[in-house]
């Protein structure tokens, strides 16, 4: 935590007024987010993991920030580029912030308890809980609605905003912090601020995907290393009718829920158990190794080739490297799915599909 933090302050650092300002807002950020972590059984999922991440997204972001030539409009219509804008300094310290806080209001999807209260993010820092009830124990809302924290993340920001800070920045940068939190989930249309702290977010989850599939207790990485197993066994069959794995070039549908019954069933062979389908479907999708829409849906209606024509089923699209055997792939028939515009609910999917004994 210290390196990052000593990296993110060197490049704030041109300016002593602006470094002063940042150490400040980084002890009321970590006051703010204590040892919470950043998800429940994925990225930075330990305590303290959601401040590591922010540090991590904030590095990225002024890295970003360096190269970035996304020009600016003045007041009087003509346009400058961040990079010889007298307002460049405000636009990086803005891009900082944007990006430590990008991920606040997850706050809002734990409940923290104790000495028989709860923890109100709204009215106070979690230290300051902390310092009252001792010993806070934080649980996940089962009812949190996915990327439904980024909106909420501006609500916090009077606790890691001083005056100064917001003298600094002035009012266009404001604007722009404010929508950049807005749209930290959006896939549609965004600004220059939100993108850079977009594929900062991006990158420090993948730089964690690692060190989580070689977790031991990886359900995730447990799962998937258990398709590849029945896929090179032939036990799950690819691009056949009646085929639990559909490959049509850098994309893979994977048939639920049987898929996930059948390493359940390889798995309780060794005495391991994995979680609820839902919840591994949630799980697949936090570590981003699903497509999901906006509201963070990710089991799709697909349409194969059946015996007796179309078939459809109920399915979750990966990035076919993740989850089929590398050498197989040269020996797999050519095929073709459709993918439906919205994904399912994923517990009525589920409900539907367990009901049906067909592929």
């Amino acid at each position: 935590m210290e390196a990052l933090t000593d990296k993110i302050l060197y490049r704030l650092s041109c300016d002593l007024h602006v470094r002063a300002l940042a150490e400040r807002l980084l002890h009321r950020f970590a006051e703010t987010v204590g040892d919470l972590p950043a998800s429940e059984p994925h990225h930075h999922a330990e305590p303290g993991g959601l401040y590591q991440h922010s540090l991590e997204v904030a590095l990225k972001a002024l890295e970003e920030f360096e190269g970035n030539i996304v020009m600016e409009h003045r007041a009087d219509s003509t346009v400058d580029s961040f990079r010889s804008s007298r307002n460049r300094p405000r636009w990086q310290y803005a891009t900082f912030i944007g990006a430590l806080c990008h991920d606040i209001g997850k706050v809002f999807d734990l409940e923290v308890r104790g000495k028989r209260e709860t923890w109100s993010p709204i009215h106070e820092r979690y230290c300051e809980c902390g310092r009252r009830v001792k010993t806070p124990v934080a649980t996940w809302n089962h009812d949190r609605e996915h990327g439904g924290h980024a909106e909420r993340s501006s609500r916090l920001l009077h606790h890691v905003l001083s005056p100064e800070d917001l003298a600094y920045l002035g009012e266009p940068r404001i604007e722009h912090l404010y929508r950049c939190l807005a749209e930290g989930h959006s896939k549609g249309m965004t600004g220059p601020l939100s993108d850079m702290v977009k594929q900062a977010d991006q990158a420090s989850v993948e730089q964690a995907q690692p060190a989580i599939a070689a977790r031991s207790d990886s359900k995730i990485g447990l799962l998937i290393q258990t398709w590849q197993e029945l896929i090179r066994d032939g036990q799950m069959w690819v691009n056949t009718p009646g085929a639990q794995v559909w490959v049509e070039g850098a994309k893979t549908a994977v048939v639920v829920p049987v898929s996930v019954s059948m390493a359940r069933d390889r798995l309780k062979e060794r005495n391991i158990a994995l979680p609820p389908n839902t919840n591994l479907y949630n799980m697949l999708r936090s570590a981003g190794l699903v497509e999901s829409n906006e509201r963070g849906l990710n089991v799709w209606d697909i349409r194969v080739q059946g015996k007796h024509g179309p078939a459809p089923l109920s399915a979750l699209i990966f990035p076919t490297e993740k989850v089929v055997p590398t050498e197989i792939l040269p020996t797999l028939p050519a095929t073709h799915f459709e993918i439906e515009i919205e994904p399912k609910q994923e517990a009525l999917a589920v409900a539907q599909a367990e009901g049906s004994t067909e592929n």
